[in-house]
C-alpha cells in the first residue's frame, strides 16, 4: 500500500523537474548553437563596412558607463596586444578592443558608449594585431599611415578599404 502512494507522490514531482529541466535544456540548445554560429562565421577578413548594432539596456544606470581606461588598457597589454597605456581612447587603441572584445561584452565594461561605432569582432589574435597596428612593429618602407586622411583605421577604429 505504501508503494502505491510513493508512485503517486513522484508522479507531480516528475512533470515539476520536466517542466523546468525542458526550458533549460533548449536555453542551452540555443545558446550553443548562437556560438557555434558567432565563431564558425569569422573570417580572415574583416568586413569593411559594418554597422554596429545599438545595445538596449532597460534603464539608465549612472555606473553603467564608467570605466578606468587605463586599466582596460593594462588589460589590453596583459591579453599580449602592444598598445599605449595611457587614458586616450584613440582609433588604434579602438581597433585592439574591435580585436579583443566578444560582441556584447562591451556593456558590461561600460565602454558601450566610448566604443559606439566600432564593430567588435572577438578574434582575440593579438600576434596577428600586432604585426599590423601594435607598437614597435616592423614596418614596410611605403606603407599607409594607421589613422587619419588615406590611413588604415578610421576614427571608430574599423578597418578601411584600400583606396
Amino acid at each position: 500500500m505504501s508503494e502505491v502512494t510513493w508512485t503517486t507522490h513522484s508522479a507531480p514531482r516528475r512533470r515539476l523537474a520536466l517542466a523546468f529541466l525542458v526550458p533549460a535544456l533548449a536555453a542551452a540548445a540555443a545558446a550553443t548553437s548562437l556560438i557555434l554560429a558567432g565563431s564558425a562565421g569569422l573570417s580572415s577578413r574583416p568586413p569593411v563596412a559594418a554597422v554596429s548594432a545599438s545595445t538596449w539596456t532597460p534603464f539608465a544606470s549612472p555606473w553603467a558607463e564608467s570605466f578606468d581606461l587605463r586599466d582596460l588598457k593594462r588589460q589590453l597589454a596583459r591579453a599580449g596586444y602592444r598598445v599605449m597605456v595611457d587614458d586616450r581612447l584613440d582609433a588604434v587603441t579602438r581597433s585592439a578592443f574591435a580585436d579583443y572584445l566578444r560582441p556584447g561584452t562591451e556593456s558590461s565594461l561600460g565602454l558601450a558608449r566610448a566604443l559606439r561605432g566600432t564593430v567588435l569582432l572577438g578574434r582575440q589574435n593579438p600576434v596577428l594585431w600586432n604585426r599590423r597596428f601594435g607598437l614597435n612593429r616592423t614596418t614596410k618602407f611605403v606603407e599607409r599611415p594607421l589613422t587619419g586622411p588615406g590611413g588604415q583605421l578610421d576614427a571608430n577604429g574599423n578597418i578601411r578599404d584600400p583606396e
